[in-house]
């Protein structure tokens, strides 16, 4: 991120060293480093145009030195050329390599060839251009093995003499780039087209870059691909100064379109970016051996004295001489409004790169056998001491969510409700004890809310029986409200008239038709009363029965005990029978929750442990990809004996729950009180003593109410009484059991989260010094990201030691 207030720092310091330390600045960082590569964009003068163009004999004369023209080279790499004045007239031809190192050899056995440096003094002035072809055929060779003639690995020239820049402050630095081309030749590579289309966007794209475009003075300017280009990039002409080369070329009766084009008539431009002409070396004068000096003479001449040029009153358009004055002048303010930024770009470039490489260990390097246990100590202390910190509560962990699902019928008619769990692995605020802690609850609730723990409980949909003065109405919970429920009539015969009293029970009133269409079984509301709709548009009004007037119904037991029965007397409740109840409770009720409660944990510990794997180990993937491997297969097996060892206890924690026990007198409280309950409400019912003054008190009518309760309850099968009893102590027996489950197997996940971390370190700590060597040697990966940011690193920092030294 930028920091403003350094970017203002650094440009005072800028503005205050003065135009010579800053080109110094520049100079020394596109030649002495190589900074380009990771992203800082240098200020240039970029000179771009197609192979026709004129653009070498235009560099040539800028330069004041013979270079290779196309007519004898191609230029398929970058040339940066740097003119200074001087007293002694020298030129140095170089490499800058683009990549972070020199090109890999060819073979294992070969090295890779160095490039020394070419000079040339007055004696072999000559010889520059034959270094420059030396050059580019060196770079070409050592990317032979990837099949390109074309490279963005750059030639330096450096020249410098007495005749370069006009004054002290006016020194010159261009890139010239290879020529645009639209098609390939018989032997060129498939790609070069491409490959230089590409190259040459990599440059004019820089918003740093000033392009010098080429444009011949005998094309047409407005179909020109060169100026094209130049506007897609640079659409404001902010950074564009177009050169008009060859307008001796120019069909005779052209010149005044090209005049009104130089005049900025025709394309609006910059005012500050006005177009330039400048008349070079053509073909024939090249052969001709004519020289440079002569070519400018030439020039001067030729601009003071052809129309319609000599008619021109701003002379600053013409000849090279001007156009070197205007680049000079032109970089000089690139450079000045530049520099701040780029010194700011190269410090948050090195500050990230340092950030990441300490990140990567820094300058850690493990090459003995106690260094490697050393940093596996203390990275295995750190994991350890965060694991606990997190399954105990005091760290942020994985993050568990827990979604509600509908209710759903359970084997007795009644509804209950599921939970699912499901471990989300990435690293969220909750911590593992948190997570473990709503995994419990869930649990809890559902356990609850299961059929043992609610084997007596009124719920919608729930099979009941009414108690009334004349017996019990079975029948099904339609709607159920905090004090009252309606309930549907089961087993009432519609033809008998018998069954008019037990209708009466349930229903204020029965046969009504409705004015619209209403679907059978619908229940609902005006406000008052309570309706069910029936067949034919006919629906019902539901009586509001007190809920101490209902009892579940307990024919469902009838099966099971029917198909548990032994060859023991049939007259007194079985504890086999009973036994076998209690087992299929225990399997279909308790073990599935069980079962997912440590499914949860175990999830929640592997989260936990992978986040601090992660967090301990960040670029362990990239470094030690063995190490994290062992780490995570030490702590997952250790987490798996855990979790092991856990599901043997619950399961046989629910195995002895398979056989009713309990010394709990809760249960036979709940007993006591449960046996005679249905008996008192049906007597209560019958004497009407649940109504105040209408209650029974004739002794006669009490003894034949008596009688009449007491026959119903006699006229019951074996199997009624046997239901009876059995749901009485299923409830009461439930009420005690659930509380040991509810209990017991949150416990046994809690202590696998105690254990987990004082296991994994056992197992960590047993580790060979073979072990580590295998674990910790650094990947090619790392070793190319953790070289790539050393370079960088090393590039920023030589930058701000340029700088400094300058100052």
């Amino acid at each position: 991120m930028s920091n403003t207030n350094g970017m203002n720092d650094d440009k005072e310091t800028a503005s205050s060293i003065g135009n010579s330390a800053l080109r110094q600045f520049l100079h020394l960082l596109s030649t002495t480093t190589n900074i380009t590569q990771w992203g800082i964009e240098l200020p240039m003068i970029a000179v771009f145009g197609d192979t026709s163009s004129g653009k070498s004999s235009l560099l040539s004369n800028l330069a004041m030195i013979e270079l290779p023209s196309n007519h004898s080279l191609t230029t398929r790499c970058p040339i940066l050329l740097e003119l200074r004045r001087a007293e002694k007239r020298q030129a140095r031809v170089g490499i800058q390599w683009k990549t972070s190192s020199l090109p890999e050899p060819a073979t294992e056995d070969a090295s890779p060839a160095v490039f020394e440096p070419r000079m040339a003094t007055e004696d072999t002035w000559d010889s520059i251009p034959q270094f420059v072809r030396e050059a580019q055929d060196h770079i070409l060779q050592q990317q032979a093995n990837q099949d390109v003639q074309v490279a963005s690995d750059v030639i330096s020239l450096s020249v410098e003499g007495p005749n370069f820049g006009l004054a002290s402050d006016h020194p010159l630095t261009l890139m010239d780039l290879p020529g645009w081309v639209q098609s390939r030749g018989q032997d060129d590579a498939e790609d070069l087209v491409q490959d230089i289309q590409e190259l040459l966007q990599t440059y004019i794209q820089n918003p740093r870059c000033i392009i010098l475009a080429v444009l011949p003075a005998n094309v047409d300017f407005h179909n020109s691909k060169i100026l094209s280009l130049a506007q897609q990039v640079d659409p404001n002409a902010s950074r564009t100064i177009p050169v008009i080369t060859k307008p001796d070329l120019v069909d005779q009766g052209g010149e005044g379109d090209v005049l009104e084009l130089l005049m900025g008539n025709k394309i609006k431009l910059n005012d500050s970016n006005q177009f330039h002409m400048v008349k070079g070396r053509g073909q024939a004068a090249l052969d001709r051996n004519t020289s440079i000096h002569v070519a400018l003479e030439e020039e001067t001449h030729y601009f003071d004295t052809v129309e319609p040029w000599k008619y021109v009153a701003d002379r600053t358009l013409f000849g090279t001489g001007e156009l070197r004055r205007k680049l000079g002048d032109i970089l000089l303010l690139h450079i000045q409004s530049s520099v701040p930024t780029i010194l700011q770009e190269i410090k948050d470039k090195q500050q990230t790169a340092e950030a990441k490489r300490m990140a990567m260990g820094g300058d850690q390097i493990l090459t003995t056998v106690a260094d490697r246990r050393r940093f596996y100590q203390d990275t295995c202390a750190r994991f350890a001491n965060q694991l606990k910190s997190s399954l105990s509560g005091k760290k942020a962990g994985a993050e568990t969510k827990t979604t509600r699902r509908s209710k759903h019928r359970s084997s007795n008619g009644k509804s209950a409700t599921a939970s699912k769990t499901t471990t989300n692995n990435s690293s969220q605020t909750s911590t593992a004890a948190a997570q473990l802690h709503e995994a419990c609850s869930g649990f809890t609730k559902s356990i609850r809310q299961g059929s043992l723990n609610t084997i007596r409980s009124i719920v919608e949909g729930a099979h009941v029986r009414v108690t009334s003065p004349h017996g019990e109405v079975r029948g099904e919970v339609v709607h159920l409200d905090k004090d009252f429920a309606c309930i549907d009539c089961l087993d009432c015969d519609e033809d008998a008239d018998q069954d008019d009293k037990r209708r009466a029970i349930l229903f204020e009133y029965r046969g009504y038709t409705a004015q619209q269409q209403i679907e059978e079984d619908e229940v609902w509301s005006d406000g008052n009363q309570i309706f069910i709709a029936r067949k034919n548009n006919i629906f019902d009004s539901l009586r509001r029965i007190p809920l101490d007037h209902i009892r579940t119904d307990p024919s469902w037991l009838k099966e099971k005990i029917v198909e548990n029965r032994t060859d023991d007397l049939a007259c007194f409740l079985n504890v086999d029978i009973f036994k076998n109840i209690i087992e299929d409770f225990v399997e279909h009720d308790w073990r599935p929750h069980c079962k997912k409660l440590l499914d949860a944990t175990s999830d929640i510990l592997m989260a936990a442990v992978n986040d601090c794997i992660e967090s301990n180990l960040p670029k362990s993937t990239i470094r030690y990809p063995p190490l994290r491997r062992y780490l995570e297969r030490q702590c997952r097996v250790a987490a798996e004996e855990l979790m092991q060892e856990a599901r043997k206890q619950v399961d046989t924690h629910l195995s002895i729950e398979t056989h009713p026990y309990t010394q709990d007198s809760a249960l036979f409280q709940n007993l006591g009180e449960a046996r005679h309950r249905t008996l008192k409400r049906e007597l209560e019912s019958a004497l009407k003593l649940d109504q105040g003054k209408q209650a029974v008190y004739d002794t006669q009518a009490i003894q034949t109410i008596i009688d009449g309760v007491f026959e119903r309850n006699r006229r019951k099968s074996v199997e009624d009484h046997m239901a009876d009893e059995m749901e009485i102590v299923l409830e009461a027996y439930g009420c005690v059991a659930t509380k040991r489950v509810v209990d017991r197997t949150p416990m046994i996940c809690w202590q696998v989260f105690r254990s987990l971390s004082s296991s994994i370190q056992d197992s960590l700590w047993s580790v060979t010094d073979e072990t580590l060597s295998e674990c910790m040697r650094e990947s090619p990966e790392f070793e190319k990201e953790y070289g790539q940011l050393n370079a960088e690193l090393e590039e920023m920092n030589k930058a701000l030691d340029i700088f400094e030294s300058i100052l």
